[in-house]
């Protein structure tokens, strides 16, 4: 929760805004219908049907290496069947953010091109780490990954001249990009990116992940999501892929590393994090699909997949990985942190 000076803030900034950029009803429509359990695969595929554009990105995105089916995805219910639920709302909501805010930025001080790198790179990284810490959601992970940071494309696109005076601020103070904003404008993008999540009635999970992924520790329940989009961010950052806001690191949260049960000593377990450096790059040369798409690049013909055996009638189970390497395995032999259920601290 915000205090009530920077409540105010907030509200003076996102007042001024005008134009608010607004997801498509399709994608509201299949939040609303996937979150209700009664929901079939029929009708999210008809929801989806009904965006012609959506539809063809979400096939071409499926079919891509980056998921690696071994037989093409011929259909939207096809999609979803092997996709699974989850995968497809984090997909489809990934793909109408990346439209919304794909191309060049009229604001010359922030380098669009390099934030979209960063953010699909903190969602494959979050993708990486799900599965290696065992968290069973890699779709709802990379999705977070790529929204993490929504708040800056608000700020650079709303409020130029403030966030050039952020950037200026940064560069000048060598100083990281947080806290610039604090000093420059009161407060900062993640609060900014949280607000504009709620406006888009996202799930209470994801408005969590973008308010909170510099700190994870001020949340004591479902905290998990936080920090891992908390550590995705120090491994792509270490990575040097994309822009995240100037040179300097972010202040690492030790609470990322408790919540997945992780006592390890923070420099020693951050160090093994970035150990998975090569496999994060190696997935991000299978997402290019999803980099075309920020930049605004033309679709390019997609070609079917390549056969890569398998018996027929085997269905991979993409939202859970099935042989993990977790993470937690190697850490000191503590278990992990039980999962508490109060509510959260105030900061």
């Amino acid at each position: 929760m915000l205090d009530e000076q920077r409540q105010r803030r907030l509200k003076r900034i996102t007042q001024s805004i005008i134009g608010l950029p607004t997801l498509p009803t399709v994608i509201t429509q299949l939040m609303t219908l996937i979150d209700s359990p009664k929901t079939s695969g029929r009708q999210v595929a008809q929801v989806i049907s009904t965006d012609q554009a959506l539809t063809a990105k979400i096939l071409k995105l499926a079919n891509s290496s980056f998921y690696g089916f071994p037989r093409e995805i011929s259909t939207v219910q096809h999609a979803v069947v092997i996709l699974g639920f989850e995968t497809v709302k984090s997909l489809g909501l990934s793909v109408s953010v990346l439209q919304r805010f794909s191309g060049p930025s009229d604001n010359t001080q922030f380098d669009r091109q390099g934030f979209w790198e960063h953010s699909i790179a903190c969602g494959v990284s979050a993708r990486l780490l799900a599965g290696k810490l065992r968290y069973r959601l890699p779709g709802e992970a990379f999705a977070a990954g790529i929204l993490h940071d929504v708040g800056k494309l608000i700020l650079s696109q709303y409020f130029p001249a403030e966030f050039a005076q952020v950037i200026e601020r940064m560069r000048t103070d060598d100083i990281y990009i947080g806290k610039a904003e604090e000093l420059v404008l009161g407060l900062t993008h993640s609060e900014v990116g949280s607000w504009l999540a709620e406006k888009w009635n996202l799930p209470g999970k994801l408005v969590d992940a973008i308010a909170y992924h510099h700190t994870p520790g001020r949340l004591t329940r479902n905290a998990e999501l936080p920090a891992l989009i908390h550590l995705a961010d120090f491994l792509c950052r270490r990575e040097g892929i994309g822009d995240g806001g100037g040179q300097r690191m972010p202040t690492l949260d030790p609470a990322a590393l408790r919540i997945f049960g992780i006592r390890e000593e923070p420099k020693a377990a951050l160090r093994r994090i970035f150990t998975y450096g090569e496999e994060l790059r190696r997935e991000m040369e299978k997402a290019d699909a999803f980099t075309r798409l920020a930049r605004g690049e033309a679709e390019e013909e997609s070609s079917p997949p390549a056969e890569k055996g398998g018996e027929p009638g085997e269905t991979p189970q993409p939202d859970e990985d099935p042989d993990p390497a977790p993470l937690v395995a190697h850490a000191l032999p503590y278990p992990p942190l039980p999962r508490s259920h109060s509510s959260r601290v105030q900061p």
